[in-house]
């Protein structure tokens, strides 16, 4: 398996919060806490659907985690797969993380797609 990308704790690039604070009202990373998807589209009207900045890139923890990533070559880390992340998993609003769905039984309880 490649090696797991070993990005840096940050602050978000848009709206510019610490890690473990919620985004800014228009933050462009800032993703809806019900649905997953960005809040900017999301379409709800209260704060209440905010979610705080981890200091990753929002699917880049799941990325690593499921073994869902890019090797580009051995001198660059791996980069998260997040267009895979999203054709392979779901929002978990309890959870404010993608989740795997359940393995598909056609391929021997594997996710044909994953990197494992």
């Amino acid at each position: 398996m490649a090696a797991e990308p070993t990005s840096k704790i940050t602050n978000c690039p848009d709206c510019h919060v610490t890690p473990d604070t919620l985004h800014h009202q228009g933050c462009d990373v800032a993703r809806c806490a019900r649905t997953g998807l960005q809040r900017l589209g999301c379409g709800h009207t209260s704060n209440a659907c905010n979610t705080r900045w981890t200091g990753r890139w929002p699917g880049e923890a799941e990325c690593v985690e499921y073994g869902l990533v890019i090797d580009v070559g051995s001198d660059t880390e791996p980069l998260p797969d997040l267009n895979r992340l999203y054709a392979l998993c779901d929002w978990d609003p309890n959870q404010q993380r993608m989740v795997l769905r359940a393995p598909i039984a056609d391929h021997g309880g594997e996710h044909p797609e994953r990197n494992t």
